[in-house]
């Protein structure tokens, strides 16, 4: 299985792909939430080890952590957290070219993030799609998933 990495090209494809992802996820909400679980799960056991984050970094450019205002502290200046809790985005002050400088400390949201092994995947499809376009793993994912379950666009 040859994976999409190069993020430009993710990116492209999921403007492309908005309206067909829509509809998979309208697709998703009617099927057997474990039995998805279960394929995700697989794909992402798959899938995760074949993509170095390290190497990417584009969810810590793009992303802003859900995470306490304490634990935000050790990302974020103090003066700048009242006007970034709430920003869609924001580059955590760790990233140094593309390389998280407190790897192995990161918080748990950052250790946990794509959140691809997590449970209830249907009822997370929202986040999933607004990742798809941030993260190779999530974007490959949900590719295959459409594969795996021979789904096709109408």
């Amino acid at each position: 299985m040859t994976l999409e990495t190069n993020l430009k090209t993710i990116r492209e494809i999921a403007t492309k792909n908005s309206s067909e992802n829509a509809a998979f996820k309208d697709y998703l909400k009617e099927q057997d939430a474990e039995k998805i679980d279960i394929i995700v799960h697989h794909l992402n056991d798959k899938i995760t080890p074949q993509i170095d984050c390290l190497k990417c970094g584009n969810c810590c450019a793009n992303l802003r952590p859900s995470a306490t205002r304490e634990a935000l502290r050790k990302f974020v200046k103090e003066a700048d957290i009242g006007k970034l809790m709430y920003a869609e985005s924001m580059v955590c002050k760790n990233l140094k070219d593309k390389k998280c400088t407190i790897y192995n400390d990161r918080p748990e949201e950052c250790k946990s993030y794509p959140y691809m092994d997590s449970n209830n995947f249907i009822n997370r499809i929202q986040a999933t799609l607004f990742n798809y376009e941030i993260c190779p793993i999530v974007f490959n994912i949900f590719e295959c998933l459409k594969k795996e379950l021979k789904w096709l666009p109408k």
